[in-house]
């Protein structure tokens, strides 16, 4: 089923993805920005942009996704 986005939907897909470095997984982004609030996105991608790579198990990308998940399963995600 094909998602109709608006414009400010798939800019803001597309720059958290390019910061991330993550192009494979835009489908994710997308669906994230239209589920969650622009705030609630940008607070987690700056925690995650601003950690020591070296503390970072897989990669950005993935500590992203973890950490939205965690915080939309208790309740802190910003809907």
């Amino acid at each position: 089923m094909q998602q109709d986005y608006d414009p400010y939907e798939i800019k803001l897909a597309n720059e958290i993805a390019d910061t991330l470095k993550d192009r494979d997984s835009i489908t994710l982004h997308l669906q994230y920005v239209r589920k969650y609030k622009e705030e609630f996105l940008r607070k987690i991608l700056a925690k995650v942009m601003a950690m020591d790579e070296s503390k970072i198990r897989k990669n950005r990308a993935a500590l992203y996704t973890f950490l939205i998940n965690q915080s939309s399963k208790y309740g802190d995600a910003g809907h």
